[in-house]
């Protein structure tokens, strides 16, 4: 007779598939490692699993500034209809709790004295893209009415953001740039380097849920990829390879100011310079791994 398949998650749903996967978590290190395996692993599409992401990011980051010696695993389970996310630690789970709580009942969740379970509908959440989309098709038909006006004057750009996620990004964005003025003290040191990837980790799930921003979300995460595969390089680069990665998080800082506080540009206007300053520090960090890159690609802006 075949086993019954076990079941972690709370809501004991028979029909999810029998793979699971463990994420173990002591660090913010392993954080950022979740988030590369959930970024390679699960469909882009669904905007509120994207916030989940980023509140459990979020709020377990801040956990560990208090518990620093706080270990959890995250086990991850799906069927065609649903996702749930079991976190088995209890301390872990009360904080997450919390921190979902202010969120409207946006999440649905159950817990027990060990473990929490977050259920996350994969149907709801493609629907309210399709809401989202909408919306974006109603914003470019007001652009393109006011364009054929004499005096147009170009509208801010990103007025269907919401505020919580236009007010996490800046805030990021700030915080890399005093990372990046610590740095030049102290150097791209373990603590340096956790740090700004967490950061660019954050401002990639923030903006993800945003279609016009897929470019760069993606170019974020490629620089965050590349940092963790180059941790010795980082801790060692030179001062004109500082100049470029401080560049690279200025160039972020710009780009999202102009669009989110001073308006009057295009979604894409930074694309290719910030692609050309990512294609620049590979190939001063990692000659290889650009080596197919040309110096006119490069600067191709």
């Amino acid at each position: 007779m075949r086993k019954q398949q076990k079941i972690i998650n709370l809501y004991e749903d028979v029909s999810i598939r029998s793979i699971k996967h463990v994420v173990s978590i002591g660090s913010e290190e392993d954080l950022n490692q979740f988030w590369h395996y959930f970024h390679s692993e699960v469909a882009h599409d669904y905007k509120h699993l994207h916030r989940f992401i980023s509140v459990m990011y979020t709020s377990t980051e801040n956990l560990f500034q208090v518990h620093e010696d706080l270990f959890f695993e995250l086990i991850i389970e799906q069927n065609e209809e649903m996702f749930y996310f079991t976190v088995w630690n209890p301390i872990a789970s009360k904080y997450l709790e919390e921190k979902l709580s202010e969120y409207n009942n946006e999440f649905e969740y159950l817990m027990d004295t060990k473990r929490m379970s977050i259920r996350l509908a994969k149907e709801k959440l493609a629907e309210a893209n399709v809401i989202y989309d909408e919306k974006q098709k109603n914003r470019r038909s007001q652009i393109i009415a006011s364009l054929t006006q004499e005096s147009c004057v170009l509208p801010v750009p990103c007025e269907f953001l919401e505020q919580e996620d236009k007010d996490e990004i800046l805030r990021l964005c700030e915080d890399m740039s005093d990372i990046m003025y610590r740095a030049k003290n102290i150097g791209f040191q373990d603590g340096v380097v956790v740090h700004l990837r967490s950061c660019l980790t954050i401002l990639s799930l923030s903006l993800m849920s945003y279609p016009q921003f897929t470019h760069i979300s993606n170019l974020i995460v490629e620089f965050s990829v590349f940092m963790n595969a180059h941790k010795v390089e980082f801790k060692d680069m030179s001062s004109e390879e500082f100049s470029l990665v401080e560049g690279f998080v200025y160039n972020l800082d710009r780009w999202a100011n102009t669009l989110f506080v001073s308006g009057g540009a295009d979604f894409h206007f930074m694309d290719n310079s910030l692609k050309a300053d990512l294609d620049m520090i590979k190939m001063l960090i990692h000659p290889q791994v650009s080596a197919a890159t040309s110096m006119s690609d490069v600067f191709d802006f």
